[in-house]
């Protein structure tokens, strides 16, 4: 069974694009301002999105080709979800490859969100707003991230 794929020409060099991903102002501008970040190999990601979080291992950092990590812990709130701890044990590869002068061909793999999952449309649906997300800070150093206010405001 596939798992989620996807792939993102960005307009912005590989080492900005690295930057994105393993630096605290990057996945803060793209993903999630409620963040806590570490920046080394083993260490730890917390990203909470209201009342729904990932915790994730930091499993390699490749500078400017590629970032891996594992998902270690999560707690998705959705009312329709049986298990709501499904990215456990799922790994999130960001493959980096330069394709010219300030351009990045993003090649985006959730390895283990296959579609047998129940949060498999919440979460595609997720990863198709914030690697746009993630482009769009790379290109102009403004995201689209969640915002701690869009949790007061549900």
């Amino acid at each position: 069974m596939n798992h989620y794929q996807k792939s993102l020409d960005i307009a912005a060099d590989a080492a900005t694009v690295y930057a994105a991903l393993t630096t605290a102002e990057g996945l803060r501008g793209w993903w999630s301002r409620d963040s806590d970040v570490d920046t080394q190999v083993g260490g730890e990601l917390q990203f909470r999105f209201g009342r729904n979080r990932k915790v994730l291992r930091i499993d390699r950092l490749e500078p400017a080709s590629e970032v891996r990590w594992s998902c270690t812990d999560c707690y998705m709130a959705a009312a329709h979800l049986n298990r709501r701890d499904e990215w456990i044990g799922t790994q999130i590869v960001f493959r980096l490859f330069a394709t010219g002068e300030k351009r990045t061909r993003l090649e985006f793999e959730h390895i283990g969100l296959v579609p047998t999952l129940e949060c498999y449309d919440l979460c595609q649906d997720g990863w198709d707003y914030f690697l746009p997300s993630l482009q769009a800070f790379a290109q102009t150093g403004r995201g689209t991230p969640f915002e701690i206010a869009q949790a007061c405001a549900a």
